[in-house]
C-alpha cells in the first residue's frame, strides 16, 4: 500500500515537471516567434490562415448549441479586429537582402502572448482539476467550453488577430517584394 501511494506521487511529480517543461518550451518558442523583426515565411502564414479560419468557423457553429455565445463571439470579434488594426498601423516592413522582415508594435505582440499563454495555462489547469475529480473517484462532468465567456472572447480574439494579420502581412510583404524587384 505504502509503495503504491509513493508510485503515485513520483507519477504525480513527473508528470508536473512535464507540464512545466512543457510551458517553458512553448513559452520560449512564442516569445521567439513573436516579439522583434520575424522573416515573412508564406507557408506559415497561409498555415496559420487556414487553422485559424477553421477554428473560427468551427467555434461559431458550436456557439449555435449556446445562443447567448454568440454575445461573447461578437466581443472577441471586434477586439481582435481592433487589436488588427491597432498592429497594422504599427507594423514595420523591411527588405533585408532579398528575405522580407516584419514587425508590429511591442505591446500588441505581448497581448496577442498574454491570451495564449492565459488560454494554455487555464486550459492546463482544467484538465489536471478533471484527473484530480476523476482519481478521487467523482465523476468528471466537463465544461462545454463554449460556455465560457472569457475562453470564447480569447478564442475569437486569437482568431480574428491571426487571420486578419497573416492575411494583410501576405499582402504587404508581396507589394514590398514587388518594389525590391
Amino acid at each position: 500500500m505504502y509503495i503504491y501511494s509513493v508510485r503515485r506521487e513520483v507519477e504525480s511529480i513527473s508528470v508536473y515537471f512535464a507540464q512545466f517543461f512543457a510551458i517553458c518550451l512553448i513559452v520560449y518558442i512564442k516569445v521567439k516567434r513573436s516579439i522583434g523583426f520575424q522573416p515573412l515565411k508564406k507557408a506559415r502564414m497561409i498555415f496559420r490562415i487556414v487553422l485559424f479560419s477553421g477554428v473560427f468557423i468551427t467555434l461559431l457553429t458550436m456557439s449555435s448549441l449556446h445562443p447567448l455565445s454568440y454575445v461573447y463571439d461578437l466581443i472577441g470579434i471586434l477586439l481582435g479586429l481592433l487589436l488588427t488594426i491597432y498592429a497594422l498601423k504599427h507594423l514595420s516592413i523591411e527588405n533585408r537582402e532579398g528575405v522580407i522582415y516584419f514587425r508590429t508594435h511591442l505591446w500588441v505582440e505581448l497581448i496577442v502572448l498574454c491570451l495564449f499563454l492565459y488560454r494554455f495555462l487555464s486550459r492546463l489547469i482544467e484538465i489536471n482539476r478533471l484527473q484530480t475529480i476523476q482519481q478521487d473517484g467523482g465523476s468528471a462532468n466537463g465544461t462545454f467550453f463554449a460556455q465560457d465567456p472569457a475562453t470564447m472572447i480569447g478564442f475569437f480574439v486569437l482568431a480574428v488577430y491571426y487571420v486578419g494579420f497573416s492575411f494583410f502581412i501576405l499582402k504587404k510583404g508581396k507589394v514590398a517584394e514587388n518594389r525590391s524587384i
